[in-house]
């Protein structure tokens, strides 16, 4: 059963660890040397790699300490203060036509940054241990995470439609989804 789990794990890992260098390698390193070789970029890709390996290790005891060492409200935690606003973008801009770029990029950076600070004020004052003072915030003591997640939503969603109302509408040639009421019919 532990060498499944783990073949499972490695696999995960291996698939992360490799869209993560490919992502880097050519978007990044590509732009930085332009005529690089298909070997140094092989070799910049490796390199990479281990880049990340080391990082992940080196970020073991801040998980441990965060959220009493459970990997999983680790994550979940994470989750919900780095995904709504780019859910809410994504969601908006397919449902509401008139999301401009203005409304999307303002109502992204401002939920970014929102959750940022939330998860930088969840590492900064930790979590307190059964039976001691909550001397957190109360941002932090009364707002779980998931509840903050609806909030962060809320705010963005609140953001890009005020900024998009604000602001000018994408010109209708510039639209490459059909907003047309009439469905199309396949002859």
């Amino acid at each position: 059963m532990i060498a499944v789990m783990m073949a499972a794990l490695m696999s995960s890992l291996t698939s992360i660890f490799n869209s993560s260098s490919t992502l880097f390698t050519m978007d990044i390193w590509q732009r930085i040397r332009p005529r690089a070789s298909e070997r140094e970029l092989m070799v910049v890709g490796r390199v990479f790699i281990l880049f990340l390996v080391a990082l992940s290790i080196v970020w073991i005891p801040v998980i441990q300490t965060a959220n009493s060492g459970q990997l999983f409200d680790y994550i979940q935690a994470i989750t919900s203060y780095l995904a709504p606003p780019i859910t809410t973008v994504f969601i908006m801009a397919i449902f509401w036509g008139r999301v401009n770029e203005q409304g999307a990029f303002w109502g992204l950076m401002v939920g970014l940054v929102v959750g940022t600070v939330r998860m930088v004020m969840e590492f900064v004052y930790g979590t307190p241990s059964c039976g001691e003072k909550d001397l957190r915030p109360a941002l932090l003591k009364d707002v779980h995470y998931l509840y903050f997640a609806l909030i962060l939503l809320a705010l963005t969603a609140l953001i890009i439609t005020a900024v998009s109302l604000c602001t000018a509408p994408i010109p209708e040639q510039h639209v490459t989804m059909n907003r047309n009421p009439k469905p199309h019919t396949f002859k």
